[in-house]
């Protein structure tokens, strides 16, 4: 049954693709992203969920539980960073296999690594977002970070170079942070592919 569906996606246009998942594969839960791909062959569909209020919203509008998996959020958040650099850009996007050091190859020289974290609320009322970098000698060029709501929308997006994280293995991003002037900074990935272009 696959597809390639285009056209200016709306919420209505969204719960009708949503349902032809559900019938294809016969499912009883929202369908993940990747039984959207299976039928459609893109992730299309995906990336217009999470520009139009995300999963949560679609799944009670249709009366379906979310598979509750967080790996596949992980990489749901990767599919979306690609997504959005190929857009933003206009670069190709490379999606690395699992335990891989980085998650995207931009432009087949930048290497992008995406975290994503829900938002934490601490006993005495404050927020953030606490993001593991997993190790303190970065092997990318840039950090994604999606910091998400309850509700899995994204609240903002940091756009990191990795020498600035340099030495940390935790980042921690508050309401306002000082890590907010990288806040949608997609021009950094453009000035790395070109230094990398003029490095070859």
């Amino acid at each position: 049954m696959k597809q390639n569906k285009r056209f200016l996606w709306n919420d209505s246009k969204i719960i009708e693709c949503i349902n032809e998942v559900i019938e294809a594969l016969k499912l009883k839960t929202m369908p993940t992203h990747t039984e959207m791909y299976e039928v459609y062959g893109d992730y299309r569909l995906s990336n217009a969920i999470s520009k139009h209020g995300g999963t949560k919203k679609f799944s009670e509008l249709l009366g379906l539980p979310i598979k509750n998996c967080e790996s596949q959020l992980g990489e749901y958040y990767e599919i979306i960073c690609g997504n959005e650099i190929e857009d933003k850009l206009g670069y190709c996007c490379e999606k690395t296999k699992p335990r891989h050091p980085y998650d995207i190859l931009v432009g087949k020289c930048v290497k992008v690594d995406v975290k994503v974290a829900k938002i934490y609320r601490t006993p005495a009322g404050s927020e953030f977002h606490s993001f593991n970098l997993e190790k303190t000698h970065q092997t990318c060029d840039i950090f994604v970070c999606y910091c998400l709501n309850n509700d899995l929308q994204i609240i903002k997006t940091l756009v990191i170079p990795s020498v600035v994280l340099s030495g940390n293995n935790q980042l921690s991003v508050g309401e306002t942070s000082r890590y907010d002037k990288y806040i949608d900074a997609w021009h950094l990935v453009s000035e790395y592919y070109e230094f990398m272009q003029h490095s070859i």
